[in-house]
């Protein structure tokens, strides 16, 4: 951002200089020609009045040319009252570049005008070796502010867009992103880019060993259900192993259809990016889970417990349905794990000055602390024997992440799994 703000300073520097110099330049100019056409101005003035004095000394309008033809420098033109042109001199005729002067006078009781006009640089050599040097100089400043403008753009646009582009085209070619030192606002362009594709490779990776994993987790099954139907169109088979297999082919094909459902609702999670969110305090988050699951689960024998810790009017924003869904498929991973005797489950709600915890620990086989962190990815799994392997988890940190908090994983003071959701409080209204 510094090398971009340094670059641009120094365009605007180059330009100013430019400018400043063109203006001053066209000030020089400026006043060099109308210091010459006050100095003509002058001159022609003084003509005319020569001329006046000459035309009325003569008795006759005829002599009047051959007196005006004497200003060879200038063109002297005489108009009578009714701007009816009664003489001029013999040469060119008036230009852009001509300073023209005219006068008043009588003769013989009528009046007239005279008109007289030179050209500026007309046989004036100091004045064209003038006049080609303003040009000159103009050329120069037009030729220096071309080259420092295109120098500027290239410098500031041209030359680090192209190496973007060139790296960018090499891994369109090879698949390989190219480490280039880039600075300025190209440079923001290029890390972006460079952070886009990491995750777009990521998440194709991530997309392959989901669909690896699911191709396997449904083989497993599927080859089972292909086998027992196998010897159920056996001829001769008793009743009672009929019932086992179809009992074991039913049993099968629910593994698929679950596994298949949870796939559908991590897409759903992943895809749908709304909330509809509603602020709860945390006692009626408290009074949401009790109500939601605890009958449940006291009826399966888990001794399931929730606290408050903290300040129970706390606010926090929640999708309703959402939530529920994240904290059901804790529950049910917790109860998944749950094996003895002792079966445990305990919820603590706490709340501090900018943040809401839920905490859920469970007394269950818990998980290595090297695997604490992948626990969330998508399809995850620790069962040594590689049985159907859930999305779960993965759902809720999609839920977690789209209210903008964090769900992460530690050994629980039960003995099993600690998930910990993290959430912004709310101020107080």
């Amino acid at each position: 951002m510094g090398s971009k703000r340094s670059n641009f300073a120094v365009f605007l520097i180059m330009l100013s200089v430019v400018i400043v110099f063109a203006f001053s330049y066209n000030a020089y100019v400026t006043r060099t020609v109308a210091d010459n056409a006050h100095n003509y101005s002058q001159i022609l003035q003084g003509y005319n009045m020569e001329i006046i004095e000459k035309v009325t000394a003569e008795e006759s309008l005829d002599n009047w040319s051959s007196i005006i033809e004497q200003y060879e420098d200038v063109i002297v033109v005489i108009e009578n009252g009714n701007d009816e042109e009664v003489v001029r001199s013999i040469g060119r005729t008036w230009s852009v570049f001509d300073i023209k002067v005219q006068t008043t006078f009588e003769y013989q009781g009528q009046p007239y005008v005279i008109k007289s006009s030179v050209y500026i640089f007309r046989d004036y050599i100091k004045d064209v070796r003038v006049l080609v040097r303003f040009v000159f100089i103009e050329f120069i400043i037009g030729l220096a502010a071309l080259v420092l403008l295109f120098l500027a753009v290239y410098s500031v646009m041209l030359r680090p867009y192209r190496n973007v582009y060139r790296a960018i085209e090499e891994y369109d070619k090879t698949g390989k992103l190219k480490e280039i030192k880039i600075k300025g606002y190209a440079g923001s362009v290029y890390k972006r880019f460079v952070s886009l594709t990491e995750n777009l490779e990521k998440e194709q990776e991530n997309q392959r060993r989901i669909i690896a994993s699911i191709s396997h987790d449904i083989k497993t099954p599927l080859t089972s259900i292909m086998g027992y139907t196998e010897q159920l169109q056996k001829e001769g088979i008793s009743k009672e192993r009929q019932t086992r297999y179809l009992r074991i082919v039913y049993a099968k094909s629910e593994d698929i259809s679950r596994l298949i459902n949870e796939f559908d609702d991590y897409l759903s999670y992943n895809n749908k990016r709304e909330l509809n969110a509603e602020t709860f305090t945390l006692e009626q988050i408290k009074n949401n889970i009790t109500d939601d699951f605890a009958y449940e689960l006291e009826n399966g024998g888990i001794d399931f417990g929730i606290h408050l810790e903290g300040d129970a009017k706390a606010l926090v924003s929640l999708d309703k349905d959402k939530s529920r869904r994240v904290i059901g498929n804790i529950f049910s991973n917790s109860v998944k794990h749950l094996s003895g005797d002792r079966k445990e489950l305990q919820v603590t709600l706490r709340s501090e000055k900018e943040k809401v915890y839920i905490i859920i620990d469970d007394s269950g086989e818990g998980v290595p602390e090297d695997k604490l962190d992948v626990i969330f990815e998508p399809l995850y799994t620790s069962d040594a024997g590689r049985k159907v392997a859930g999305l779960g988890l993965a759902i809720c940190r999609e839920i977690t992440e789209l209210h903008g908090g964090r769900i992460y994983a530690e050994k629980s003071r039960l003995g099993g799994l600690r998930v910990c959701i993290e959430l912004e409080r709310l101020r107080q209204m």
